[in-house]
């Protein structure tokens, strides 16, 4: 009976979750919160009545203890022999025996495992480990942090950029794009705003609480399909060596020239390294908790292109060590982080670990299994990636601990995405972590007309802020390689695509991490948390979409180099977004 009910009460609290998602979502949306969320109550309620006892459940155990832990291999075993033989040694009954009911046993981030099960599956789970369960919860979908509309709706604004990107790789005229975003215009006022928002919030709220990525992609027709410039990246300096260097860039590339500089107007270069330090992440890996990686693609080599700088980790989705992208949306973060052209650090090795599958969704336990793998694998220093999370008002405690347990127990910086809902990031799991360095997403609106001094920057429109970000990087309109088919018409190595959102935004962080491990091997967590943000540019980032508490601090890669601008730098009540 215990079983059964806390079966009932994680599934109840599940559902629960759907309406608190909702009540969000149409506070962010606008629309009748009652008449909804009674919508909600309705199609849960029949749910929330009753368990069957045969029905299995995906769930996620986190024991208290190793000692537990060391029977689960032999209790979830595929060998009947072996349990028989080792269980009176473990003190196991041998009606303890559970075949394939662990689907992953966690190790290392915290300790546990997940599987299917019922009600009688968690009393034969209690006999057999009796006092041992720390805590459950119902496994969950996470789903990558670009923006799409999965996060929220697409609206004109969205459009009309998505179709600027593709006409700037075709290289047609602005007279054109000037047509076509008068014509997306007229036809958003004919269609109503409220029936492209209501339609697609309503429908999504409903589905199991999902990790996905945060970010926006459109696919692009046309890349350059052209080799590396190595002059370009260096204006002839030796890329490994101490010295300051500097890359030029064109607009494509406004991200890396923003990141060197506190003010604008844009100087058309990426300037990196110092007398002391070769500024390029040398010695240091970043661990992409992601879809995988396109290695063979250009932006991955070293200077001399004799040798490639990413690898495969270890594939979750199908369970193998070749952690390919199919999806492209890890491939795109990589390239920024430690991309030859397209990246910060130039010289940082990278790492696929894959657990989101081809359409950018993945489940909180293959999640929470990457973290346990990059606990007991990675080389240090190391820099984990997670553009990434959890639907807002759905919660993962086992998600925030491993997290939380990868900077506090193996000293490992995670960066995270602060998600694209256009709401508090504190409610947004793991951006809610303290532990970690959670990251917004800024832009410059006139980064492709020629920039001027004073010209505003904001935050993407539906980043979200408030007082559990750490800091904002540029995540709009971002060109990186691309590695899946959905985001360019051909997937080669040396093809690009352009994203949006706070997945894009990780990245210049972590990559801005990895320059500074590589000169400060053993730094903490919180000491590379620390530097970032105490260097950061800040009151750059205008104030008017930022939730009250947001810390106005922008991503700025010189470091140590030259002291940033005083002043108050948090959004104050006073200052936040206007009801």
């Amino acid at each position: 009976m215990a079983a059964a009910l806390q079966l009932s009460a994680l599934v109840a609290a599940r559902n629960r979750s759907y309406v608190i998602t909702l009540l969000l979502w149409c506070w962010v949306a606008g629309l009748a919160v009652p008449a909804a969320a009674q919508a909600i109550a309705n199609s849960t309620q029949q749910q929330n009545s009753t368990v069957s006892p045969d029905a299995r459940y995906p769930l996620i155990v986190v024991l208290k203890d190793q000692r537990s832990l060391t029977k689960l291999p032999v209790m979830c075993g595929s060998n009947a022999r072996v349990f028989r033989a080792l269980a009176r040694g473990l003190g196991l009954p041998q009606n303890c025996y559970m075949p394939g009911q662990c689907k992953r046993i966690y190790s290392f981030a915290v300790k546990g495992f997940s599987g299917d099960f019922n009600t009688a599956d968690l009393v034969k789970l209690e006999r057999c480990l009796p006092g041992a369960t720390f805590y459950k919860e119902l496994d969950g979908t996470v789903h990558k942090a670009e923006d799409d509309d999965f996060w929220h709706p697409l609206d004109a604004e969205d459009r009309i950029r998505q179709r600027q990107q593709q006409l700037q790789q075709l290289g047609w005229q602005s007279q054109q794009l000037q047509q076509e975003a008068a014509a997306q215009r007229r036809w958003q006022q004919q269609q109503g705003q409220q029936q492209l928002t209501k339609g697609r919030r309503m429908q999504q709220v409903v589905d199991v609480p999902k990790v996905e990525s945060f970010e926006e992609k459109v696919k692009t027709p046309v890349t350059p399909d052209t080799a590396l410039n190595l002059w370009d990246l260096t204006q002839g300096k030796n890329m490994n060596q101490p010295g300051a260097k500097q890359q030029a860039v064109n607009s494509r590339l406004w991200n890396l020239d923003r990141l060197d500089q506190r003010e604008l107007p844009l100087d058309g270069y990426y300037t990196y390294g110092t007398p002391q330090v070769n500024g390029t992440g040398e010695g240091t890996t970043i661990y992409v908790v992601d879809s995988g990686i396109k290695i063979d693609h250009q932006e991955f080599k070293n200077d001399l292109g004799t040798r490639v700088r990413a690898s495969y980790g270890r594939d979750f989705v199908e369970n193998d060590d070749i952690a390919d992208d199919c999806d492209g949306h890890g491939t795109h973060v990589s390239a920024t982080a430690v991309g030859l052209q397209v990246g910060v650090a130039k010289e940082a090795n990278v790492v696929a670990v894959r657990i989101l599958d081809c359409t950018g969704s993945g489940t909180i336990s293959n999640t929470v299994a990457g973290l346990d793998w990059v606990a007991a694998n990675a080389r240090k220093p190391a820099v984990v990636t997670l553009s990434l999370g959890i639907q807002v008002g759905s919660w993962s405690r086992v998600l925030e601990d491993s997290v939380r347990s990868l900077a506090r127990n193996y000293n490992i910086t995670v960066v995270v995405a602060s998600g694209n809902s256009g709401v508090d990031a504190c409610y947004v799991a793991p951006a809610n972590v303290p532990e970690v360095i959670t990251v917004a997403a800024s832009n410059v609106a006139t980064k492709y007309n020629g920039t001027r001094t004073g010209d505003p920057e904001d935050s993407y429109k539906w980043a979200n802020t408030g007082p559990c970000v750490d800091v904002f990087a540029p995540g709009v309109d971002i060109y990186s390689a691309c590695g899946g088919a959905s985001r360019c018409q051909v997937v080669d190595n040396m093809s690009y695509t352009y994203a949006s959102g706070t997945s894009m935004a990780v990245p210049h962080v972590a990559g801005v991490a990895a320059i500074y491990l590589s000169s400060n091997p053993d730094a903490t967590p919180q000491q590379v948390s620390d530097i970032i943000t105490n260097t950061a540019t800040i009151n750059k980032v205008t104030q008017s979409r930022l939730k009250p508490g947001t810390p106005n601090r922008l991503l700025y890669s010189g470091l140590n180099q030259d002291p940033p601008s005083t002043g108050p730098s948090v959004v104050t009540a006073a200052e936040g977004p206007k009801p």
